[in-house]
């Protein structure tokens, strides 16, 4: 996934993106929230070349976006 700047990561909530276009693995990390298995996110990357990872947690609706 490409974005225009990577700072506009904070805007992109669970309701933002449309998660049956997203690609999704599997992750071997709970959220913190509910204890629930999260997913990761395919990595996003701006136009600048910085490159981002996501876990979603679809029970609780949450993102988390990581600085790869």
């Amino acid at each position: 996934m490409e974005i225009e700047d990577s700072g506009d990561l904070i805007y992109h909530t669970y309701f933002y993106l449309n998660w049956d276009t997203v690609k999704q693995t599997p992750s071997k990390a709970k959220c913190l929230i509910c204890g629930g298995p999260m997913m990761d996110v395919e990595q996003v990357r701006d136009k600048k070349g910085l490159v981002y990872r996501g876990l979603v947690c679809h029970n609780c609706k949450n993102v988390l976006w990581v600085k790869d």
